[in-house]
């Protein structure tokens, strides 16, 4: 989601933070490879900054330049034709472990290996990077830099309260997962972030976001901070407990496709290609309406309301009401997997009352 720094400056008349510095936000070697190799690719005539883009970045594309004709390269230009785009990338990194040898720490999802057309191509993929990783001798280049790109984070590190966040999460949701990590991007752009969640071998969920540069600027890489971070967080991260909670419930989902078939249009050009995708978004705006109000002002929510709106999120306000109702009555839903088939009812009589006939009848023919 692309955030504007202009939307959430009222919070700075709002309220007036003591922040508790985070040493978590980092720059990850092995996400800032995949951002050199696809800055190679035709991925980056989508998603490239404003212009040349931070200095860092230019520094990391021009390295990678002379190994264009590598096979990580190629396997990434076939991927990115077949639409392992947006978060897809980002979210296989986070599968990995680190480099030099680049292991499979957490075992592929469905969604990865379906993104990407089989597991061979990820581990395709995998083998490759790590290939040129050691034949270019990326870890040298990446440790030149890195005193740069710690001076880079150390503001945005002093104004975000990773604690607050963290544990409002955990409260919202009713449970946390095993962990929580956020990866900054300097060479991902533009803007906003990426939440992907992986599990380890008990089963139990880790939260990622990666947090993609504003892409406007020509010296040192700029992102999001304070408020402006903090609800960027709640967003990506969100996806970690929203995105499991609804999926559990595939049949009742494409009972819902009416709801989708009226915005599917506004709803493709943002990469939410069905009614799953467009669900999960749906619910996590509304959950960063509730953040906003309860971590800032009621003001705040509000124009996160009409930020949505404005992009085709028309169920805000509605699951808002229902996600209200999960706050009033935690004795009956102590997490909110508890009140997703709650949530569902609600969403199912809204498209009775709300959807026409022809809307029913054509959605059949969307995912």
């Amino acid at each position: 989601m692309k955030y504007r720094l202009a939307l959430f400056a009222v919070v700075v008349a709002v309220v007036v933070i003591c922040s508790v510095g985070s040493a978590a936000l980092r720059v990850s070697p092995e996400m800032e490879l995949l951002a050199g190799v696809l800055a190679q690719t035709s991925w980056i005539e989508s998603r490239g900054p404003q212009g040349p883009g931070n200095e860092y970045y230019r520094a990391l594309k021009e390295f990678f330049s002379a190994y264009k004709d590598h096979e990580a390269v190629a396997i990434a230009q076939r991927l990115t034709e077949k639409g392992f785009t947006y978060d897809a990338p980002p979210a296989f990194i986070c599968h990995l472990g680190t480099l030099p040898e680049l292991p499979v720490l957490y075992e592929y999802s469905d969604y990865l290996v379906e993104r990407a057309g089989g597991r061979d191509k990820l581990e395709d993929f995998r083998l490759a990077l790590a290939d040129l990783a050691a034949a270019s001798r990326f870890l040298d280049f990446f440790a030149r830099w890195e005193p740069y790109l710690e001076e880079c984070l150390q503001g945005i590190r002093e104004s975000f309260r990773e604690d607050v966040v963290q544990a409002w999460l955990t409260e919202f949701f009713g449970w946390e997962p095993a962990h929580f990590e956020l990866i900054m991007a300097p060479s991902m752009f533009p803007g906003g972030g990426y939440g992907a969640t992986a599990w380890d071998s008990a089963g139990n969920p880790l939260a990622f976001q990666i947090i993609r540069e504003q892409g406007t600027s020509t010296g040192v890489p700029e992102f999001p901070t304070s408020a402006d971070l903090e609800l960027l967080t709640i967003h990506e991260l969100g996806h970690s407990f929203v995105n499991p909670s609804l999926e559990a419930y595939p049949e009742r989902t494409n009972k819902l496709r009416p709801l989708f078939w009226r915005v599917r249009e506004i709803m493709r050009a943002q990469a939410y290609t069905a009614t799953a995708l467009f669900l999960n978004e749906q619910v996590i705006r509304a959950v960063e309406v509730l953040a906003a109000r309860e971590l800032y002002a009621f003001e705040v929510g509000e124009h996160v309301v009409e930020y949505n709106a404005d992009r085709g999120f028309y169920l805000t306000t509605f699951v808002v009401e229902q996600l209200e109702h999960y706050r009033a009555n935690r004795s009956l839903y102590p997490t909110f997997q508890d009140f997703v088939p709650h949530l569902f009812d609600q969403l199912e009589v809204y498209a009775e009352e709300n959807c026409t006939w022809l809307e029913r009848f054509l959605s059949q023919f969307v995912r």
